[in-house]
């Protein structure tokens, strides 16, 4: 009984962290912008 127990608290523990993580992904970086922050980088131009 106790593990039953152990394995309903883990599988919503897991559920859990698997919400949070699909919340907070976020978006890829596109190519054009990592071109874009290259060139500024090696140019030394501010933001």
């Amino acid at each position: 009984m106790v593990t039953y127990g152990c394995l309903a608290i883990l599988f919503l523990f897991v559920i859990i962290k698997v919400i949070a993580l699909q919340l907070h992904r976020r978006k890829p970086v596109s190519r054009e912008d990592t071109d874009r922050t290259l060139y500024t980088i090696l140019n030394g131009e501010r933001d």
